[in-house]
């Protein structure tokens, strides 16, 4: 690890707080969510809206798990890493979305409002992510000189 010992605790602090801002804006989204949501369709368009939900929120925490994995790596491995998982997620959500419609029968207007909204709001957040946790590597990097 490159930020080497000491810092455990403050990237503890750091993971914690980014995790408590997802819950937060994740239960905040999914309760505005049912509030407008149930009184625009029917159950079909819901469920499908939900689904679509949990699909990007389920690709925001593999893109959390894929900064973590590879912050620490050097740069050009970072970029890499991060781009690469970022292309993979996408060809994946790609698939199962072409699964759901042909074989599940999920209303796509539900579907795709529920993975637009979730889908870009965990991409907002990812990058919150990145931004905290690169400071937190330069500030540990720097107190180590």
């Amino acid at each position: 690890m490159i930020l080497g010992k000491g810092t455990e605790l403050p990237l503890q602090e750091m993971r914690k707080q980014v995790v408590r801002t997802v819950v937060i804006v994740v239960v905040a989204f999914g309760l505005i969510s049912v509030a407008v949501v149930s009184g625009l369709g029917d159950s079909l368009f819901v469920g499908s809206y939900f689904l679509g939900a949990v699909l990007g929120i389920a690709n925001g925490a593999v893109g959390f798990v894929t900064i973590e994995k590879y912050v620490d790596k050097s740069t050009i491995v970072f970029i890499k890493g991060v781009f690469l998982g970022m292309g993979i997620r996408l060809v994946l959500l790609l698939g199962v979305f072409v699964f759901l419609m042909l074989v599940i029968h999920v209303d796509v207007r539900g579907f795709v409002w529920g993975l637009f909204v979730f889908y870009f709001t965990m991409t907002a957040l990812e990058i919150v992510f990145i931004n905290k946790r690169l400071e937190l590597r330069k500030t540990m990097m720097e107190n180590r000189q």
